[in-house]
Formats: C-alpha cells, sequence, structure tokens
C-alpha cells in the first residue's frame, strides 16, 4: 500500500466517525427545536465547528481527487458530495440558522380575520407554521384566502429576501468550487439524469391531463359549490385535507387513539415486531431526554456490537409551534430514529404516519456494522419508495376492510378520494421537477431573471396541480438538492415494488394482501438491512431495470380512480 493510499485511507475513516457523529448531534439539536420544543434556537454552526474536517477546503479537494479519480465508486461519491453539502452549509451555518429560526418564530397578523383558539378567544396573530392547519378547516373561501394571504405576504415581506440571497450564494459557492452546471453536477452525484426526470413530468402530466381534469373538478365543485376555474393554492390544504362532511363516519373510524395500534397489529403481521422497537415519547426536560435517549444509545455504541437496539422514538404529542409536517430523523441506526407526527385523527394523519412508519422502520433493520455511506449516505429515493408502500395501504381495498375494518363500500370511497389525492401529488412533483431544472439551467451564467422564475413556476404548477399558484410562492416551494427528483422516481419504483411483492406473496392472485405474510416482511428486512440502496439497485433487485418507468403507476391510479 502506498503512502498516498494510507493517507487516503486515514482521511475517509476519519470522515466517515465525523459524518456519523455530527449526523447524529444535527439530528437531536433539531429534534429539540423543532420537535420537543425543549431548546429555543436551532445552532448548526455550533454542530460544524465540532466537526471541522467536513466543512475544511483542504478535506473537499482532496475528497474531490478521489472522485474524479473514480466516479463510478458508490461509497466514494456519497461522500464527496456530502462533504461538499458540509462545506457550503457551514460557510452559509449563520445565515441559514437566522433564517430557519425566523421561520420558526415568524408570526402571521390574522387580526380583522375572525379567527379564535380552542377556548373561543379572537386571535390576532398565528404562527406561520401553524397556518396549513387553520386553512384545513376554513370552509369560507373568501375567509381561506385572506388568511393564505396574509401568509404569504408575512413570508414574502421577512423571510422571501433572505432566501434569495442564500439561493444565490449557495449556488455561487458550487460555481466557485467548479462546478457552474447545477444541473449537470446533480445529475452525475445523484445518479438521477435530471433532464430526463423533467421530460417524464411533462409526459405524466399529458397522459393524465384528462382523467385528472375531470375528477378533480367534480371534487371540488362539490367540496366548495364552486367551479374549478376559481380554484388557488389557498384552497388546497381544504379541499384535499380539510374534512369532507361524507367522509365524516369513515375518518371516525380512525382516531388518534388507534393510530399506533393500528400499526402495530399491521406491521407486526409482517414480523417487523413494531410494537417492541417503536417507543412513544414526550419528555418534559432535557435530563429526561438525555436519560432516556443520548444515555441508551451511547451506552450501546459503547459496547463494541456486543448488543443490537433497535429502537423507532415516536413523538406524537401536541405542543403549539411544533412543526406541523411529519418527519423522520435518523440520529444513529438502528438505535436512535425519530418519527415526529403533530396527528388529529382521520384518515390523513393515519397515511402521513405510515408513510414516516415506512422510512423508520428501513432505518431501524439497517444492519449495524454498515458504513455510514451505506447506511444514510446517497438520494433518498429507495427510502421514499418503502414509505409510500407503507403509506399505499390505504390505496388497498383488501388491508382497508381486513385490517382497519371498513365495509367494501367505504374502501372503494377511501380509494377513491385516496387516488385522486395522490394523482394530485404525482402532478405536483412532476411539474415542480420541470420548474426546478428551468429554476438551475445556466443558473450560474445567463440565470432567469426574477420576473421570469415567478412565471414560469406559477404556469407550471398552475397547469399540473389545476389550482392556480401565485407566483411568489416558489420561494417556499424549493427543496434543497433537487429532493424533489428523489419522490418523484420514488412513485415509480414503489409501483415496481408493491407489484412485486403482490406478485410473489399475496395468498391468490390480486388479493393484495401481501401485508400479512410475515415472508414478505423477511423480503423487506432483507433489502433493508443493506442500508441505503440506489434506485438502481433496487429496481434490479426486483427483476426491473428501468426505475423510472411511470407506465405501472399511471395503470395503477387509472385503476384506482375508475
Amino acid at each position: 500500500m502506498s503512502s498516498q493510499t494510507t493517507v487516503e485511507n486515514a482521511l475517509l475513516s476519519e470522515l466517515e466517525t465525523a459524518f456519523d457523529r455530527s449526523n447524529r448531534d444535527f439530528a437531536r439539536a433539531y429534534y429539540l427545536f423543532a420537535t420537543a420544543k425543549l431548546n429555543e434556537d436551532y445552532n448548526s454552526s455550533a454542530i460544524y465547528e465540532k466537526y471541522p474536517v467536513l466543512s475544511d477546503e483542504k478535506t473537499f479537494h482532496a475528497l474531490k481527487k478521489l472522485y474524479d479519480a473514480n466516479p463510478g465508486h458508490e461509497e466514494t461519491k456519497r461522500m464527496f458530495t456530502s462533504v461538499l453539502g458540509s462545506y457550503i452549509g457551514n460557510q452559509l451555518s449563520a445565515e441559514s440558522d437566522e433564517f430557519q429560526n425566523l421561520k420558526n418564530k415568524l408570526k402571521v397578523n390574522v387580526e380583522g380575520l375572525d379567527l379564535s383558539d380552542k377556548d373561543g378567544k379572537p386571535l390576532s396573530e398565528v404562527l406561520y407554521e401553524d397556518i396549513s392547519e387553520w386553512l384545513k378547516k376554513l370552509d369560507d373561501k373568501t375567509k381561506r384566502q385572506a388568511v393564505y394571504n396574509r401568509m404569504a405576504e408575512a413570508y414574502t415581506r421577512h423571510l422571501a429576501p433572505r432566501f434569495t440571497e442564500l439561493f444565490k450564494k449557495e449556488n455561487k459557492m458550487l460555481a466557485d468550487l467548479g462546478y457552474p452546471d447545477v444541473v449537470g453536477f446533480y445529475s452525475a452525484t445523484s445518479g438521477h439524469d435530471l433532464p430526463k426526470l423533467a421530460q417524464s413530468g411533462k409526459a405524466l402530466v399529458s397522459q393524465t391531463q384528462e382523467l385528472y381534469t375531470q375528477r378533480m373538478s367534480e371534487f371540488y365543485k362539490k367540496r366548495t359549490g364552486v367551479d374549478f376555474s376559481q380554484a388557488t393554492r389557498a384552497d388546497i390544504s381544504y379541499v384535499l385535507h380539510g374534512k369532507l362532511p361524507e367522509m365524516e363516519s369513515i375518518n371516525a373510524r380512525f382516531p388518534e387513539s388507534n393510530m399506533i395500534p393500528l400499526a402495530q397489529k399491521t406491521f407486526d403481521g409482517l414480523g417487523l415486531d413494531f410494537s417492541t422497537i417503536a417507543q412513544t415519547i414526550d419528555f418534559k426536560t432535557k435530563d429526561d431526554y438525555q436519560r432516556e435517549v443520548v444515555e441508551k444509545t451511547e451506552s450501546v455504541s459503547q459496547s463494541g456490537g456486543a448488543r443490537t437496539l433497535r429502537r423507532i422514538l415516536l413523538d406524537i404529542a401536541k405542543r403549539e409551534g411544533k412543526r406541523s409536517r411529519a418527519y423522520v430523523y435518523p440520529a444513529q441506526v438502528p438505535a436512535e430514529i425519530y418519527l415526529s407526527v403533530k396527528p388529529e385523527g382521520g384518515l390523513d394523519d393515519y397515511s402521513a404516519f405510515f408513510h414516516e412508519s415506512g422510512h423508520a422502520q428501513h432505518f431501524a433493520y439497517e444492519a449495524p456494522d454498515l458504513s455510514f455511506a451505506k447506511a444514510l449516505m446517497g438520494n433518498n429515493t429507495t427510502t421514499e419508495a418503502y414509505a409510500y408502500l407503507m403509506q399505499n395501504l390505504f390505496l388497498n381495498r383488501h388491508w382497508l376492510e381486513n385490517m382497519a375494518g371498513l365495509s367494501n363500500a367505504e374502501a372503494l370511497q377511501v380509494v377513491s378520494r385516496g387516488a385522486l389525492n395522490d394523482l394530485y401529488m404525482l402532478r405536483r412533483y412532476a411539474s415542480k421537477m420541470q420548474f426546478e431544472v428551468f429554476l438551475y439551467e445556466g443558473i450560474n451564467e445567463k440565470a432567469s431573471t426574477p420576473e421570469e422564475v415567478s412565471t414560469r413556476y406559477a404556469e407550471l404548477l398552475t397547469l399540473g396541480c389545476g389550482f392556480v399558484y401565485d407566483q411568489e410562492g416558489w420561494t417556499r416551494d424549493v427543496d434543497a438538492g433537487f429532493y424533489v427528483a428523489d419522490y418523484f422516481t420514488a412513485w415509480s419504483l414503489e409501483a415496481q415494488l408493491r407489484e412485486y411483492l403482490c406478485r410473489n406473496f399475496d395468498t391468490k392472485p390480486d388479493t393484495e394482501d401481501w401485508y400479512k405474510n410475515p415472508e414478505a416482511g423477511e423480503f423487506l428486512k432483507a433489502l433493508w438491512k443493506d442500508g441505503n440502496l440506489n434506485q438502481k439497485e433496487l429496481s434490479a433487485r426486483l427483476g426491473y431495470n428501468n426505475p423510472n418507468d411511470i407506465g405501472p403507476l399511471v395503470r395503477f391510479m387509472e385503476r384506482n380512480l375508475g
């Protein structure tokens, strides 16, 4: 072994440790800040300072040299892109922290809009993070639009300028480091052909246009009494996620109190031991958190692999300001995986919980001796496919009747409504995919003007979703690193996985009862133990060769909406 190879191996080992530990620290800090509300601020700068090797420019260039020499080596590619992300993240950490803290504390003026708290007391302001919950509940279209406009105005005034400045700085840094072609860079490092995915998104919108417009127009008119041509983004939460009169009796069958028991019955039936590995948490003090979480995780880590702790930490408590969007954050696999939801009961909450449970169980069943690169680095396509697999049990008539206890008529109603919601989401991702490729193409050369960006965003999202999107909304709708590509690809990959499970583990053809076969659970665990497979690896294991084939997915949605 040459001295250069020894040095390189030492660097990779040091990076492996630093990534593992910093990820743990980020996850804990985010949980305490955004979910447990035991920390007032989120300070990523302090964490970056603990692990300087991750953001050191020398580290970046050394790893870039390794990547350039062998760009096809998966672990090196994952580590290189993560080091690049850490380097940029550290450089922008002060601005990013300020943005996140301002967003978390931002309040929207709702004076004069006749909003009241649970005790009937008039409200003059509402936290920005809680607006989506209000929009679900407001059946008055005029008031709904007014609340949305106030939210949009507050964001545009206080946060949009900071977002656009951060956006420009991040992309300029990529150019300065040798990657002016942002679309090309992310295509190479993520494994997604982003321009081709954008074209696939355009094709999907076209292929499903007639079906979607017909079904959504009917549903919107029934939901609001207004023609679909009047629909705006302000209506989406209410129309798709608000309480439906005709669904009230069905939603009542999904009370908040039964969410975890139903998950336990389903996943335990698959042999996934959810009752054992998932623990409900609600910490009142940081001392309790330290004792019950940190110390237990570290005691296992210090055992040198002598024992394995698989633990999903379920935070379903309701707290003011708690992040409303459900999420999973694996701090250390498989011992410390956070799953946070803010439930109210009903199908939507259950569906979101099952989605996040798919992520959580994937991480909980990863082999504890995997390298960090194999366990948690790379894009999120396959873990999103696992999450959609569990979420799509709510589009499975057999599961709805036999596990959730619905009648055949109720199951058909749930599937029809859920399929329309999913088709909306799929078309939304397809439209976002097109927009983000447009947004980033040539961004460091002949970038589009702000007016062109805003106009294109509104055009694409309005066409794809049918609801009129406001032009300024793009700054609230862009995820870092083309995460939308992971979601978009995960839909088609999940369809392949579901088809494989039905073909191999259903008790009878076309029953879709694979979910009660422990052998299906063993198959999933065999996939999960190998960590974060890339989309091509998973597709190959399932006997397919193209994770982006949208044919099975379109047919699945057409069947459910037929």
